[in-house]
Parts: C-alpha cells; structure tokens; sequence
C-alpha cells in the first residue's frame, strides 16, 4: 500500500487561439509517462471556472526518496519538443487530510494563502480552520500543504457529482461561513477558487 503523503501538482494555462484537445492528449501521454516513471498515481482535470482556462494535472508519491528516485533516473526531454500551453507552473506539497475517498466528476480546489505577519504554525492552524468548513459541507475534503514551488498556499480538494449537488454543498458552507467563520481573524491574504472536470483517461 502507498501511502501517497506528498503530491506534485502541475497546471497549464491554454495559448489563446489554440486547440485545448492537442493540450489534453499531450497532458494525457505526459502523466502515464511519469506513472511509468514511477509516481504512484496520476489524473488530470480540466477549467470549468475561475481562474484561466487551465488543466491540472497531479502525481502522488510516498516520500522524498521515491521523489529522488524517479527524478535522478528519468531522462531529460530529447530533442526541442513544441511547448503546447501558454504558462506552466510546478508545486510540491505534503497531503495532510485525505477525506474526499472517491474519484468525483467534478472538483473544486480553494486555495489560501495568509499574511506574512503569521507564524507558520498560526497559518496552518487557520487553514485548518477553513478546511474543516469545506470539509463538513462537502462530505470530506482533502487539504495540501505547501512544501516547495511558486505559491505558499494551502490547497482544498473537495468532490461533487453534478451541479445539483454542488449547489447543495455550497448552500451548506454559506451556513457555515455566516455562523462560524465571517467575525474571525484568519489573515487570509490570497484566496482563489477554481471548478474542474476529471479528465477520463
């Protein structure tokens, strides 16, 4: 059994004008490529909205060995392979909650970010503040912690079925947000949201 503690999260911002089909396929052979290379699981999900018109994909490994591992015994891209996709960027994070137990059809990911002036440790407490709302109202979330990349985020992955269900779960975390969470001090400084689809392989 793999313990999946960490995960590597790549996101692709399309190029204006282009074919966002071309981008998927090549995304597609790219993560069973890092499979093969020794990730333990990979997927891809596609931009319904928020933020670009994007694909994410992730990988899962188990600790920084089997990381070492796959990275020191793959082979570089031969050649001058074409770049398909606007603006790419790479994160690294440690899986601390894994509550969302199955593959939904459509996914949300929140994403925090918090002042500077805060301890690491206040940060996280407060994230986890934010995730227990996301978590209860969606029926089980997972959250990632930043460890290396771009962005000092802590990200939410929660599940839904249709968009029927989403409204659902956004009327309860509205609840929960009005009652529990809009008087408390979080020194949130960043937030975006961004609903996907899953990408069938």
């Amino acid at each position: 059994m793999h313990s999946n503690s960490f995960v590597y999260i790549s996101t692709y911002v399309q190029t204006v004008g282009k074919n966002p089909e071309v981008l998927k396929k090549d995304l597609l052979k790219n993560i069973t490529t890092l499979e093969e290379n020794g990730y333990n699981a990979c997927g891809m999900l596609r931009h319904q909205f928020g933020g670009e018109r994007s694909f994410m994909t992730y990988c899962y490994f188990d600790d920084w060995d089997q990381f070492a591992k796959i990275n020191d015994n793959s082979e570089p891209l031969g050649g001058n392979p074409k770049q398909l996709f606007g603006d790419h960027t790479d994160k690294l994070a440690a899986v601390v909650v894994r509550n969302l137990t199955k593959p939904t059809t459509y996914v949300l990911e929140a994403k925090y970010s918090f002042g500077p002036y805060l301890t690491d440790n206040e940060r996280r407490a407060n994230a986890k503040t934010l995730f227990a709302a996301y978590d209860k109202a969606f029926g089980g979330c997972n959250m990632a912690e930043h460890m290396w990349g771009p962005e000092l985020t802590w990200n939410f992955y929660c599940g839904y079925d249709s968009y029927a269900d989403w409204a659902k779960k956004v009327e309860v975390l509205s609840v929960i947000h009005e009652e529990e969470l809009a008087d408390l001090e979080l020194g949130v400084l960043n937030h975006s949201d961004h609903l996907m689809v899953r990408v069938e392989r």
